[in-house]
């Protein structure tokens, strides 16, 4: 047989039985979602569960209700699936599952869990995430705190967030970060089914969180889901991204108030700097006009005193001038007087001495050297002797003819020549 064959076999089957065709079936609604006009519910009782349509409808069903279906059952050969396709609804109340978390839920809240929940912090600094390591819930919540402000540190819890034993390791996790030292802890995991949320369900759980002495963000699930944790919590947040958001609010928050302060501060000190900058001013002001004033009247002493030692100094000066004056006439004349008669006796002596000028002399007169001595008689010369005459304005050399001897004696020469 091939699976054509049985998927064509199973739809005769089904076509065939009037039983299922006309059906009332009851269950707690576990799931409701809506397409065009058209309403799917899925109907579970135990770990039993069918998908079931109502066309052209859009039913007001909710999650946790019991409700009684009329309708048949369909085979769909295509899909090789089946699916209930009913016409009319009754509601029933609260089904089992739905029925048991509302009564927890009531035992708790008359027990005042719900209430004067530790709430979060001004400024949050220090924050533990008890979540699944590797879950996609943590990565987004982590991110959003980081792009929101910097200054949180996040110190995450690994935990099971679903499952047997889930509840009773938070349980553990939680009891131990009491004394952490941590302002808030985050309870955070992602959507998924009720049976994924159900350890968040969890009485101990639940009382645990209520019991927190530290500020508890319960991020669970949708914004759709609801949980005892929730309820239970001093702070409900959507979704893991919504939790983040808050804390890095209320990280936020410090930053800003320091910024404020920083600001204020800064303002304080400018408008006191600009306060005694004034104050300098003015004050330097005052102290120029009386150092100007004190200068001027200074001034005004030294250039009085200046011009009286001025006065003063003239009129010294101008008897000591005339006293000068009268003593230079007095010295002139007596000069006068005296270097007339020297004047008179240096012009005759330097006539003598004018007279007596070698220099002058040869201008007049030749002088006579024979062997560098000087010739003042003729006697002393001989015929054939080499001399040298000296002028005014030169030499020469010349040798002696002929010698004539002054007063009629015969020529020395003449008598060397005989």
């Amino acid at each position: 047989m091939t699976v054509k064959q049985l998927s064509a076999y199973l739809k005769g089957v089904f076509d065939d039985e009037e039983l299922l065709h006309d059906v009332t079936l009851s269950g707690e609604v576990f799931e409701v979602s809506y397409s065009d006009k058209h309403t799917y519910v899925t109907l579970t009782e135990g770990d039993a569960s069918i998908r079931c349509v109502h066309f052209a409808s859009r039913d007001n069903l909710n999650k946790g209700m019991r409700v009684a279906l009329r309708g048949s059952v369909r085979f769909y050969d295509r899909r090789t699936s089946i699916s209930f396709s009913y016409s009319e609804y009754f509601t029933c109340g609260d089904g089992e599952k739905n029925a048991a978390f509302n009564a927890l839920k009531q035992k708790l809240k008359d027990l005042g869990y719900f209430e004067n929940r530790p709430k979060l912090p001004k400024y949050i600094l220090n924050v533990a995430v008890l979540t699944s390591k590797d879950g996609a819930a943590v990565r987004d919540f982590i991110r959003v705190v980081r792009d929101g402000c910097r200054l949180v540190n996040i110190g995450v819890c690994p935990v099971k967030v679903q499952g047997d034993g889930a509840a009773a390791g938070i349980v553990s996790e939680l009891s131990k970060l009491q004394d952490g030292g941590y302002d808030v802890i985050v309870l955070c995991r992602g959507g998924g089914s009720d049976e994924d949320l159900d350890c968040f369900n969890d009485e101990a759980l639940a009382v645990a969180v209520a019991r927190s002495k530290v500020p508890i963000v319960s991020a669970v699930g949708h914004e759709v889901d609801n949980t005892l944790c929730d309820f239970c919590a001093g702070t409900r947040a959507g979704t893991p991204s919504i939790a983040g958001q808050i804390i890095a609010m209320h990280g936020q928050a410090l930053e800003n108030d320091l910024k404020d302060a920083v600001s204020r501060a800064f303002s304080a000190v400018k408008a006191k700097y600009y306060r005694a900058r004034a104050s300098l001013e003015l004050l330097g002001s005052r102290l120029t006009k009386s150092a100007n004033a004190v200068a001027l009247s200074a001034r005004r002493t030294v250039e009085n005193r200046i011009m009286s030692a001025r006065y003063a100094i003239r009129k010294k000066l101008d008897k000591k001038a005339f006293a000068v004056n009268d003593n230079a006439v007095r010295l002139r004349t007596a000069v006068n007087n005296g270097f007339g008669a020297k004047r008179a006796r240096f012009d005759k002596l330097s006539a003598v001495l004018d007279a007596l000028d070698p220099q002058k002399l040869r201008e007049r007169y030749a002088e006579i050297y024979r062997d560098g001595k000087s010739i003042k008689r003729v006697e002393a010369l001989r015929v054939g002797d080499s001399v040298e005459i000296v002028f005014a304005d030169g030499r020469a050399t010349a040798t002696v003819n002929k010698i004539d001897a002054v007063k009629g004696e015969r020529s020395k020469g003449e008598d060397h020549g005989k």
